[in-house]
Parts: structure tokens; sequence; C-alpha cells
């Protein structure tokens, strides 16, 4: 047996264990860091978008609910949608961006849009849209 070759090839394994580390293991670290931003900023934008249409919702027509005598309610669209919008605005969730509210005469929806800044890549668009409705003695 040739001893000299032996005690010459001593800490090959480092030397692969140290790319295989580089190339494959670093890479997939930040996928998954890259991944887990995406994914709680979607749940985030989820979340602050249905708190939002929410308090859209709540808010009904007050001085013909007084009119009617407390018998009729009905969605005040104007102040439904102004009141979603200042909730998202309140929020002060960043990389919001390109908010929507639409209504109707009982459902407030809203779209919006999260640039969620990643590691390595640059950046991702979330888009996410929500909708509640307005609904009287259930």
């Amino acid at each position: 047996m040739n001893t000299a070759r032996v005690a010459g090839e001593r800490g090959q394994v480092l030397v692969m264990a140290a790319a295989v580390l580089a190339f494959l293991f670093v890479p997939l670290c930040v996928f998954l860091v890259d991944t887990g931003l995406v994914e709680a900023s979607y749940a985030q934008l989820g979340e602050t978008l249905q708190a939002s249409v929410e308090d859209g919702a709540s808010q009904i027509d007050q001085q013909g609910f007084r009119q009617s005598g407390g018998q009729r309610a009905v969605l005040d669209q104007a102040a439904a949608r102004q009141t979603c919008e200042r909730s998202l605005e309140t929020s002060g969730m960043p990389g919001l961006d390109a908010v929507q509210v639409s209504t109707t005469a009982t459902t407030v929806t809203a779209t919006a849009t999260v640039h969620v800044r990643l590691l390595v890549v640059g950046s991702a668009s979330v888009t996410q849209t929500r909708s509640a409705s307005f609904v009287l003695g259930r």
C-alpha cells in the first residue's frame, strides 16, 4: 500500500462538504426564507382586507334608518368605500399598493396588492380580493 498517496488525499471530503453547502443548501435556505416572506404577506394581506371590508360593510345610511323609524337599514355606499379605504390606509401594512374598493347595495369588495421584498431575487407581488356583506337581523 502506498502511504504517501493516502496522506496526500486527506481532507478531500471537507472540500466536497463545503461545495455541497455552498451550492445546494445556501440557495435552498434562501428559497425557504423567500417563500416564508411571501406566505406571511399573503396571510397578512388577507386579514387586513377582511377587517377593512367588514368595517366598510358596517356603515349604514343613518338618515334613512332614522327616517324609517328603524324599519329599513341600507348600506351607505360612499361611507362604506371611504371607511374601507381609510381602514386599509391606517393598517400601515408595508408594501401595500393598488387598492381598489367597490360597493353594491349590500356588499363591499376590496382588492389590494402587496409588494414583498425578497432576499435575492428582488420582489414579488401578492394580490387578494375580499368581500363583506351588510346583513340585518341574522
